[in-house]
């Protein structure tokens, strides 16, 4: 074992339950050993750093890392807010409302399929970036874009065959 990593052991035994108090006193209890943890894997990662007595070295780490704790916990709300304001605006809720043949049809696609026409008509998205959501190459979400338009248009038009039988014999005419 490394002198480095025995005295950062040691320095971490004796100080661990007071950046714990400290912490404690600052963020929410399910949040604590979190930073906790954060705060003394910055200070491993800064050990080199450390010059003089290493309580309040680590005290100053741990007010930051609660600091940053803090702050994400209210980024996530507001998106949180956000995205719930979004969320009852988007079209999917009124789908029914608006084209029930529609929401039927796109009902009886594959998750993939209706995924990909989603991704393009709802959310706008451009092939490439649609391409990375789903993880595939912008090819072959190129395919996977047009074979679900057809089979959307033929659950749309009502056909009695699947849209593989379609193809299959659209391969076949001369």
């Amino acid at each position: 074992m490394s002198d480095t990593r025995e005295q950062f052991e040691h320095v971490y035994q004796e100080n661990y339950e007071a950046v714990q108090r400290y912490v404690a006193r600052r963020v929410a209890p399910e949040a604590i050993q979190d930073v906790v943890s954060d705060t003394f894997l910055a200070a491993w990662r800064r050990y080199a750093d450390l010059r003089g007595e290493p309580t309040p070295w680590l005290l100053g780490i741990a007010r930051r890392t609660a600091a940053n704790h803090r702050r994400s916990g209210s980024r996530r709300a507001a998106l949180r807010e956000r995205l719930s304001t979004e969320q009852r605006h988007v079209p999917s809720a009124g789908l029914d409302d608006r084209d029930p043949r529609l929401a039927a049809a796109l009902a009886t696609l594959p998750d993939r399929d209706r995924e990909a026409l989603l991704l393009v008509a709802w959310d706008g998205l451009e092939h490439h970036v649609a391409a990375t959501v789903m993880g595939c190459s912008t090819g072959a979400f190129t395919v996977r874009l047009h074979r679900a338009r057809r089979k959307l248009e033929h659950a749309l038009q009502g056909d009695e065959r699947s849209p593989i039988d379609v193809t299959q014999e659209a391969r076949s005419l001369p």
